[in-house]
């Protein structure tokens, strides 16, 4: 028998070795389904400005007539090259990644479990979940939509009342097809893991522990150091943020809470300790000052917070040091 990991071992091992093995997995999917097509779209900003200039002088001029009908003709006949292909594409490596996504997750628990207890656990056999699955099977149809809603935006009739805006309109929503192709492959790919991972928990008789990043959003802080129900899920609608807590919100099975939440859930033993100085305690702690501390993602805004570092400190058992930084954020001071 090994010596049982310390709760700071077990969170290093989570948040740092094994959420970058994650997040590498994630990008390595994400280029190969992209083949290029997010650099080629955002250049056609500047090469339909170009155009645009050359067609009709300035940025002002209203645009019409045959003039515009070719130019819009050959921005569109850019997008459809540099877009070719996104939507299968990303769905094939998407499905392809699945597998290894699972049997990664399976692999973290199942290494968890040994760091933590000390005892060998063997990796049981483990299947793609079906909610993996079927994000992942929508995604070509999602992303072809996408860029026909690109293509009516790029039309004479849309464009002709709105100028070079339209084109930015028109450009930004195919744009928005790669976008889209990397949001999904980000939940999709981690919400895989996750399900690898729970799939070793119920194998083991363990329950989920939600891992949070440490600059995770306010949603996801409120779930770090929480321990699954019985039934293997966590309350609904939770968040650091008073303004966004829900009452009515459904349960969650786990993470991803969001398109693009990277948090992870680890199996957590019932009879193991949530205690003071365990490892669910060590994340709320991580939370609350990740809170205190008042580094948004670039997503939130500096109210939500604000709110946050408010709410946080009506809690018990903040350090001094916690306490007078969320004041601070509380105060917009930070």
């Amino acid at each position: 028998m090994a010596t049982p990991a310390t709760p700071q071992q077990l969170a290093t091992l989570v948040q740092d070795q094994q959420a970058a093995e994650a997040a590498a997995l994630e990008e390595q999917t994400a280029n190969q389904a992209d083949g290029g097509a997010s650099a080629q779209l955002a250049a056609l900003v500047a090469a339909a400005l170009a155009a645009w200039i050359a067609a009709f002088g300035t940025l002002t001029a209203a645009g019409a007539g045959v003039k515009l009908a070719a130019l819009l003709t050959g921005v569109r006949s850019d997008v459809d090259h540099a877009s070719r292909g996104l939507g299968a594409r990303s769905q094939r490596v998407l499905e392809g990644a699945l597998g290894e996504a699972t049997h990664l997750g399976a692999r973290h628990a199942a290494a968890l479990l040994t760091r933590a207890s000390g005892h060998h656990h063997a990796i049981p056999d483990v299947a793609v979940p079906d909610d993996a699955a079927r994000a992942a099977s929508f995604l070509a149809g999602a992303v072809a939509e996408q860029l026909r809603m690109a293509a009516r935006l790029l039309s004479p009739r849309m464009v002709s009342g709105s100028g070079w805006r339209g084109i930015l309109a028109g450009l930004g929503a195919a744009r928005r097809a790669a976008t889209m192709a990397r949001q999904t492959i980000a939940w999709t790919v981690h919400r895989a893991i996750n399900g690898g991972a729970a799939q070793v928990a119920d194998h083991y008789g363990a329950r989920l522990l939600w891992v949070s990043e440490p600059d995770a959003c306010v949603t996801c802080l409120a779930y770090a150091g929480h321990v699954s129900d019985r039934d293997g899920h966590f309350p609904g609608g939770l968040s650091m943020d008073p303004r966004a807590r829900s009452t009515t919100r459904a349960a969650l099975e786990g993470p991803p809470a969001h398109p693009v939440c990277r948090c992870r859930a680890v199996p957590w033993l019932p009879g193991w300790d949530t205690g003071d100085g365990s490892l669910p305690a060590l994340l709320r702690d991580q939370a609350w000052r990740s809170i205190a501390a008042g580094h948004g993602r670039p997503s939130e805004s500096r109210a939500a917070r604000r709110r946050a570092a408010q709410a946080l400190l009506a809690r018990r058992g903040l350090s001094a040091r916690v306490r007078r930084q969320a004041a601070a954020t509380a105060a917009g001071r930070t």
